[in-house]
C-alpha cells in the first residue's frame, strides 16, 4: 500500500510539473498545429491535459481581426452552414449578422454591434432531455433551459463544403465514408440565459463566467436577445485519428443548474475532473485569472471503455456518455438513414462508452464522427 499511495504521489506531481509550463505555447497557429504537426502529436502525447488548456487559453485570447471577440466566437455556427433548405453555405469568413429584429433590440439596449450574437436555439440534449436552470437563479429563470450551440473551424468547413455534404442529397451520394482533415475542429457550448439583468449578469461575471451578447428565436417566432453566460465548452479537433475530446466547465454550475429528480438537486459532474485534470487545472488556473473559474473535465482520445461528460451538455446521462464511443457511431444508410447509437438495457435507454464493432456499421457510410452532419437538411 506504501509504494502504491508513493507512485500516486509521484505521478501527480510528474503531472503538475508538465502542467506548470503553461506561458511559452504559441497561439498564432495553433489551429494548424504550429508548423509541425507531429510536434504537437509529441507534446499532446506526453500531456494531454496541458495540450488541452493551452488550446483553451488560445480560443479564449481576443480574435486577431476582430479583437472585440475571442477567437472561438467566430468560428462558423452550423446553423449557417446546415441551412433549412439544404442550400450551399456561405464563406466561412463571411459575418451573417442577426435578423433584422434582433439587431433593433440590440441597439435599443445599447449592445455592440461589433461583438458576436451567438444564435443558442437549441435546448435538447442527446437524450432528448433539457437541463434546467435553479438554484441561485432569479425567479424568471427557474425551469428554464440551458441552451446550445454547435460551431466548426475553417477547415472542417472547407470540407464540408467540398465534398457537398451540407445537405443530405450529398450525404447520400456518397459512395463511401468520409475521412476529415487532421486540422478539423469543432466546439459545442452550453449558455446559460442572462437577458438583461443586471444583477444577475454581475452575480455570473463575479463566478467568472464569460459573458456574451446571444439571441433565440421563441416558438411564437418573436426574439430573445441579451446576454448569456458561457457554462460549458467542448473542445474537438482531430489532431488523433479517432479525434481528441475535451471538455470544460465553470467549476460554479452546480449553483445555477439541477438535476431533474425531485426535488431537484445541483447538478454536479459525476465523471471528473478526473486526477490526470486535476493538477493541470490548478496549473492554468492560477496562470489565467479571466479562465480561473473554469476547469478541464477530462481528456478523451484512445478507442476504449471510458465515461466522460459535461455536466451541462451531457447532464441526465452522465454515467453512460463516452464522446468518442458516441461519436464513433455517426454512419448514414441510405436505405435506413442516420445510425442509432441509443442501446436499450433492463427496459431503458443507454449509450455506448466503448466503440462498437465494424459489423453493426454494414451498409451505413461511416461520417468521421461528426454528428453535426445529421443537422443537414434534404435540398428540395
Amino acid at each position: 500500500m506504501r509504494r502504491a499511495i508513493s507512485l500516486t504521489v509521484l505521478s501527480a506531481l510528474a503531472g503538475l510539473a508538465q502542467a506548470q509550463d503553461t506561458n511559452h505555447f504559441d497561439c498564432g497557429n495553433f489551429l494548424q498545429f504550429g508548423a509541425d504537426i507531429n510536434q504537437t502529436r509529441a507534446a499532446f502525447t506526453q500531456s494531454p491535459e496541458t495540450m488541452a488548456w493551452n488550446w483553451f487559453v488560445c480560443l479564449n485570447q481576443p480574435n486577431a481581426t476582430q479583437s472585440s471577440n475571442r477567437v472561438w466566437e467566430l468560428m462558423k455556427p452550423s446553423d449557417q452552414v446546415y441551412l433549412p433548405n439544404g442550400a450551399p453555405p456561405g464563406l466561412y469568413d463571411a459575418r451573417v449578422m442577426p435578423p433584422n429584429a434582433v439587431l433593433q433590440q440590440a441597439r435599443d439596449h445599447g449592445m455592440d454591434l461589433s461583438r458576436a450574437f451567438h444564435n443558442i436555439n437549441a435546448i435538447q440534449q442527446v437524450d432528448g432531455l433539457i437541463l434546467q436552470m435553479g438554484g441561485a437563479v432569479p425567479n424568471a429563470q427557474r425551469g428554464n433551459p440551458v441552451r446550445f450551440q454547435l460551431l466548426m473551424g475553417k477547415d472542417t468547413f472547407d470540407y464540408i463544403v467540398k465534398n457537398k455534404v451540407y445537405n443530405v442529397n450529398g450525404q447520400a451520394a456518397l459512395a463511401t465514408g468520409l475521412d476529415f482533415p487532421p486540422t478539423a475542429w469543432e466546439l459545442k457550448a452550453a449558455w446559460l440565459w442572462i437577458g438583461f439583468d443586471t444583477t444577475y449578469q454581475a452575480q455570473l461575471a463575479n463566478d467568472g463566467y464569460f459573458i456574451a451578447q446571444a439571441y433565440y428565436q421563441q416558438e411564437d417566432g418573436q426574439y430573445q436577445v441579451g446576454y448569456a453566460a458561457l457554462s460549458g465548452l467542448h473542445v474537438v479537433n482531430k489532431l488523433s485519428p479517432n479525434w481528441v475530446w475535451t471538455t470544460f466547465e465553470n467549476i460554479n454550475n452546480r449553483k445555477y443548474t439541477v438535476t431533474n429528480d425531485t426535488p431537484a438537486a445541483p447538478m454536479a459532474n459525476s465523471t471528473g475532473p478526473t486526477a490526470a485534470a486535476e493538477p493541470v487545472n490548478a496549473s492554468f488556473q492560477a496562470n489565467n485569472p479571466t479562465l480561473s473559474q473554469y476547469e478541464l473535465i477530462g481528456v478523451e482520445y484512445k478507442p476504449i471503455k471510458q465515461v466522460l461528460a459535461n455536466s451541462q451538455l451531457e447532464s441526465a446521462f452522465q454515467n453512460t456518455s463516452s464522446c468518442l464511443a458516441c461519436h464513433s457511431t455517426a454512419a448514414y444508410s441510405n436505405n435506413d438513414g442516420y445510425f442509432n447509437f441509443a442501446l436499450n438495457q433492463g427496459g431503458g435507454i443507454v449509450y455506448p462508452t466503448a466503440p462498437l464493432p465494424a459489423s453493426d456499421f454494414n451498409g451505413y457510410k461511416k461520417l468521421d464522427f461528426v454528428w453535426s452532419l445529421k443537422r443537414a437538411q434534404w435540398q428540395r
